[in-house]
């Protein structure tokens, strides 16, 4: 006898394949990955379906499907422990042919025309949060970048269209659901209730996860919340542990390639918390990890804290570092009031002072600051910004491209009289 033809019925990150009578077998194959030796890895489960009714012959067991060991011994160890006429070996050996097959095949080609009338890249956020990709904020440790991505993912639920951040929202409500690998589902409910009591923010729902496993290891759980909850917004915190950090050194390129991978399987459009890395010069802050981390996200932002805090009072600012699919946005200025007497947050919009992150901010944007007060000289703006004298010509030059700077006479620069910054 043999395997004959069995239905094979794809699933989420896996499949179900269904032989009839006799044998009347269900295997379901889940959790599939690839790793470095391109060997495809997932487990395997086998019922035996008699009258409507399911017996679980092999309990979700890992597997791989393409060793030829491991093919062979299991096929052996469940002949000699199930007293059945059914040729075990016929059966794994078409399971694995089959699984790896479809794995690498991939999805099917498409045409695409040059005469399409193809869309802009659609915006959930006004250039903060892209549909369909991977949207990153990141930054160190206190500068309030949890609390900025549960406020945007409010923003985009309700959609509260007047929020004071000012930014461009949604027409309709855009479902969100947080992945949280840092704290839990009392200090989540804390935090955005101290932004409702602090910002007078309307009711809404997020939904919440707690999460412990890496994102790869826990997909078919979380996609499963996805169809319940019908969300479109992930909202990941943070990129470390989600990416299994604790597990392994986030430097090297598996944890990232495995982390992105499981993300295009959900097909969701995600903010992602990440942090640091440490030993960075201020002015160039880069994604702790590894550097595909930033070459998969199509949409990065630093959230940075200004030297003049006081108190409770915070002045944020949020640069666009990176963006594959538009142009960047100047920066936003933050002001985030954390009132423990009242339990509240508030975060408002206000100015970016280019003083306060004269470290954070471009050459260019600093000479414009500079010359508010009246025109100046390559050497004196060069004595005046701390930087090098090619730094200001370069700079020079592009803004006077962009039509941003004036030659005043005496070569001094300074701005145009309709330039408003």
């Amino acid at each position: 006898m043999t395997t004959g033809n069995p239905q094979v019925i794809p699933e989420f990150n896996g499949y179900r394949i269904e032989w009839a009578e006799p044998w009347n077998l269900v295997a379901r194959v889940s959790g599939l990955r690839t790793g470095r030796d391109n060997e495809v890895r997932g487990k395997l489960e086998i019922r035996q379906n008699v009258n409507g009714q399911e017996t679980l012959l092999l309990v979700p067991t890992q597997f791989n499907f393409s060793s030829e060991t491991t093919r062979t011994r299991w096929a052996k160890d469940i002949g000699a422990k199930l007293a059945l006429d059914i040729e075990w070996k016929e059966v794994i050996d078409w399971c694995c042919y089959k699984v790896q097959e479809l794995v690498w095949s991939g999805d099917p080609y498409d045409k695409v025309s040059t005469d399409e009338e193809a869309p802009a890249p659609e915006q959930l956020l006004q250039g903060i949060i892209y549909k369909g990709v991977q949207n990153i904020i990141f930054g160190e440790k206190g500068v309030s970048k949890s609390t900025l991505a549960y406020l945007l993912g409010m923003c985009v639920t309700l959609p509260w269209s007047d929020n004071p951040l000012g930014l461009t929202v949604p027409a309709e409500s855009i479902t969100t659901l947080v992945l949280d690998w840092e704290t839990d589902r009392p200090i989540f409910g804390y935090y955005v209730s101290r932004l409702k009591k602090g910002m007078g923010i309307p009711v809404c729902s997020l939904y919440y996860r707690r999460c412990t496993l890496p994102l790869v290891d826990d997909i078919e759980a979380i996609q499963r919340h996805i169809e319940e909850t019908g969300a479109e917004l992930l909202i990941i915190d943070s990129l470390g542990a989600a990416a299994g950090g604790e597990r392994g050194e986030l430097r090297g390129s598996e944890s990232a390639l495995l982390f992105n991978s499981a993300l295009r399987k959900l097909k969701r459009t995600s903010l992602i918390i990440a942090q640091t890395r440490k030993g960075d010069d201020d002015r160039k802050k880069t994604i702790y990890g590894s550097t595909y981390f930033t070459y998969y996200a199509r949409n990065i932002f630093e959230l940075c804290r200004g030297t003049d805090d006081y108190g409770d009072v915070q002045h944020l600012a949020l640069f666009h570092r990176e963006c594959n699919l538009g142009r960047k946005i100047p920066p936003i200025g933050l002001r985030a009031e954390y009132n423990d007497a009242t339990g509240s947050i508030k975060i408002d919009r206000e100015p970016v002072s280019i003083a306060e992150f004269s470290e954070k901010v471009s050459v260019s944007m600093r000479i414009l600051e500079a010359v508010k007060g009246g025109a100046m000289t390559s050497k004196e703006l060069t004595e005046a910004l701390d930087v090098s004298r090619n730094a200001v010509d370069q700079a020079l030059r592009r803004l006077r491209v962009n039509q941003k700077i004036t030659d005043t006479g005496g070569k001094k620069w300074g701005l145009p009289q309709n330039l408003t910054i």
